[in-house]
């Protein structure tokens, strides 16, 4: 299998020109950033949908949203949108996605998008092999999981809910 490449940005998020292998992510300089993309999935009911890592990729079993890097020359939105098809076969309109926080981070920035739609889980297709399970869950019962180490967040604070519950749940 082909190695996957990604663009290096710098502290701007400008592009630098430098392209690297994904797996050679820890030889960046402190001010040099590749990009990841993260997707929420909320029903009309305020559930989340939470993917399970495959047993065989780090932190293996662990529940988390959607997300992936970015793949050189890809746009986040783009990226997006591959994401959500390569790891559960869900085809989506750039419209449908909302980038609601940007964050900076150990030499990435993610993006956060929340996708509001109703997607019955038999739907869900595990296509390359890093998701094996998925579940809808209220915000409590995420909560629980992330106190019980069922998540991949260490601590609640740490995920797009934390003082943002009310411009993330409810409604469309």
């Amino acid at each position: 299998m082909e190695e996957e490449l990604v663009d290096v940005y710098d502290k701007n998020r400008n592009i630098t020109g430098k392209i690297i292998k994904r797996k050679d992510i820890g030889i960046l300089n402190d001010d040099e950033y590749i990009i990841t993309v993260h997707c929420f999935i909320i029903n009309s009911f305020d559930q989340i949908l939470l993917t399970q890592r495959s047993l065989s990729k780090n932190r293996g079993g662990k529940w988390e949203e959607t997300h992936g890097g970015l793949k050189s020359g890809e746009t986040s939105i783009l990226g997006m949108q591959r994401e959500l098809k390569e790891e559960i076969g869900v085809a989506v309109q750039t419209n449908e996605l909302k980038l609601v926080k940007t964050l900076k981070k150990k030499n990435k920035f993610r993006d956060i998008y929340i996708l509001k739609k109703d997607i019955p889980i038999d739907s869900i297709k595990y296509n390359d092999g890093e998701v094996m399970d998925c579940k809808y869950v209220t915000l409590e019962q995420f909560k629980i999981m992330i106190e019980n180490n069922e998540c991949t967040y260490p601590k609640f604070e740490d995920t797009i809910f934390y003082n943002n519950v009310n411009n993330l749940l409810g409604g469309k």
